[in-house]
């Protein structure tokens, strides 16, 4: 079992916590191709470190691009809350465009420890 840390933005840790985040989105990158299930992630919030949750990571899902990850998750994901326009943008404003489109996609499914 591994560890990692990840920095969220506060309303993220917020829904984490709360429960209606239960999958995180990263690209799919050296770092995040290294989580196996069960690993622990801490997840900080980006303004205020001292704020964080542990959690046990209960699946994994890799997809080829965001229009893979729109057709086969975005249903269950927040569903009033994301379009395909507005997640693409978020995921470029968050990890820029060149990086967005030129990786996979991961989705980490969680459980709050």
């Amino acid at each position: 079992m591994n560890n990692f840390e990840y920095r969220v933005y506060e309303e993220v840790l917020n829904d984490m916590i709360n429960g209606t985040k239960k999958v995180e989105i990263r690209l799919y990158n050296e770092k995040s191709s290294k989580i196996k299930i069960n690993d622990i992630i801490k997840f900080k919030n980006i303004n205020d470190e001292s704020k964080y949750i542990l959690v046990r990571v209960t699946s994994l899902t890799i997809y080829n691009d965001i229009n893979d990850l729109m057709n086969r998750y975005c249903n269950d994901m927040n569903a009033g809350k994301y379009n395909k326009e507005t997640f693409t943008k978020g995921m470029y404003d968050i990890f820029g465009k060149d990086e967005v489109d030129n990786h996979k996609i991961i989705g980490i499914g969680f459980e709050l420890l």
